[in-house]
Formats: C-alpha cells, sequence, structure tokens
C-alpha cells in the first residue's frame, strides 16, 4: 500500500511540473468564405496559398491579422491566422510560401503548413500558428473561428 501511495505521489509531482504554453494571440472571430470555382481557383494546386488580409462581403471577420489559406500535401485546405504567435503583434504577419512553409517577417521563425500543423520549424517561436475551421461544402471553403 505504501508502495502504491509513493508511485501516486511522484505521478502527480511529475504530472504538476509540465509547462503548457498559451498562444499570446488575442482572440478575433473568423467568419470567411473561399471559392474554389471563381475568384479563388489558384488554391486547386497542392501546396498553393493565398492570404486575405480584407473582408469582401458584409458579414465576415478575417481574424487579428487576416487570415491564409493553404491546399495541403493531403489534399486537404487548411487555414491559419497570419499573426506570428512568437510575436503576437496584428502587423507581424507570417508570410506562406508555396513550398509548404510560412515565415515570419520579424523573428524569422519558419513554420510547417504542408500538413496543416502550422508547427514551428527553427526560430525562436514555440507556438504553433493559430489554426482556423475549415469547412468543404462542393467548391466553396468556410473557414471560421
Amino acid at each position: 500500500m505504501k508502495r502504491v501511495f509513493c508511485c501516486l505521489v511522484v505521478f502527480l509531482i511529475v504530472a504538476g511540473c509540465t509547462k503548457t504554453e498559451k498562444s499570446r494571440v488575442p482572440y478575433a472571430p473568423v467568419f470567411f468564405t473561399v471559392s474554389l470555382q471563381y475568384e479563388d481557383k489558384e488554391l486547386s494546386g497542392l501546396l498553393k496559398t493565398k492570404s486575405f488580409t480584407k473582408t469582401r462581403k458584409a458579414g465576415e471577420y478575417i481574424g487579428y491579422s487576416g487570415i491564409f489559406v493553404v491546399h495541403g500535401v493531403d489534399e486537404n485546405f487548411y487555414a491559419f491566422d497570419l499573426c506570428c504567435p512568437h510575436e503576437a503583434q496584428q502587423d507581424v504577419k507570417v508570410t506562406p510560401s508555396d513550398d509548404g512553409v510560412a515565415t515570419c517577417s520579424e523573428c524569422k521563425t519558419v513554420y510547417d503548413i504542408s500538413y496543416g500543423g502550422g508547427y514551428p520549424m527553427s526560430g525562436p517561436s514555440k507556438h504553433q500558428l493559430i489554426r482556423l475551421d475549415v469547412i468543404k461544402n462542393g467548391q466553396e471553403l468556410i473557414i471560421r473561428y
């Protein structure tokens, strides 16, 4: 019995020592529509990206710094807030590229966006990009957060 109690105490101490880092990017609502058939058809190729920093219709919201969409190598679509989570400033944005990464202009962190994770690959950031929900409805993507 003493052994079980000691193991339980050690487990609780170890579990309590883990540190989770919460993103410093403020919450901002997102509701945006992307048309894969018309104005955003360039997203049809794998790893193609497109950024949006302004709304196009009434009732749309584009998050804290704007959003970008990537057509992942697994043929799914992913969307992220453009704000670098390390800098957490509205005017410091990542630049997505067609080679599956997004790079912060300020801290130079490189994020992997090819499979929709948004995890830092190199640089000082310990946070992943803010990932948004993407719902595919025919030839339209509905992005929300």
